[in-house]
C-alpha cells in the first residue's frame, strides 16, 4: 500500500500534526514506521515554495525537504507521463495543484491523504477522518 500526500497534509503532519484527522495522522504514522511508502509529488514542493514566497507558510522548502530526508518512508514523486495521462482525465478539478495530486495518486495507484472534499469521488480513496 502506498499513500501520496496532499501539499497541506504533509506540511500539517510535518509542522502541525493536531491539524490532521485521525485517519491522516495514521497513514502518515506508517511512514514514518517505515511501514509504507509516501508519495509527495514534486507539485507538491512547488506549492510549499510558492506559499514561503507569499509568506503564507512559516517553513521553507529547505526545511521540509531537510525533515523529509530523515524518513525513510517518504519518496519526492516527480511528474511523469502516466501522472499527465491521469491529470487529462481529471477536467472537472479546476485547481491545477490539486488535479495534478489528485492525477500522482491515481497514476500510482495510492491512495489520498488530504481533507480537500473536492478530491472525493473521483476513483481515489482519500484518507481524513
Amino acid at each position: 500500500m502506498t499513500f501520496v500526500a496532499d501539499t497541506h497534509a504533509i506540511v500539517w503532519h510535518l509542522m502541525d500534526e493536531a491539524r490532521l484527522g485521525k485517519a491522516a495522522r495514521r497513514a502518515f504514522r506508517t511512514a514514518d514506521e517505515g511501514r509504507v511508502v509516501c508519495y509527495v509529488p514534486v507539485i507538491s514542493l512547488v506549492e510549499i515554495s510558492l506559499l514561503h514566497e507569499k509568506g503564507r507558510l512559516r517553513p521553507s522548502l529547505a526545511r521540509i525537504l531537510e525533515t523529509l530526508a530523515g524518513h525513510t518512508g517518504y519518496s519526492i514523486l516527480g511528474l511523469d507521463l502516466e501522472q499527465v495521462k491521469a491529470f487529462a482525465a481529471f477536467p472537472a478539478v479546476r485547481d491545477p495543484m490539486d488535479r495534478l495530486i489528485l492525477a500522482a495518486a491515481s497514476a500510482t495507484g495510492s491512495r489520498l491523504i488530504s481533507a480537500d472534499e473536492v478530491l472525493e469521488g473521483r476513483g481515489v480513496e482519500r484518507i481524513w477522518d
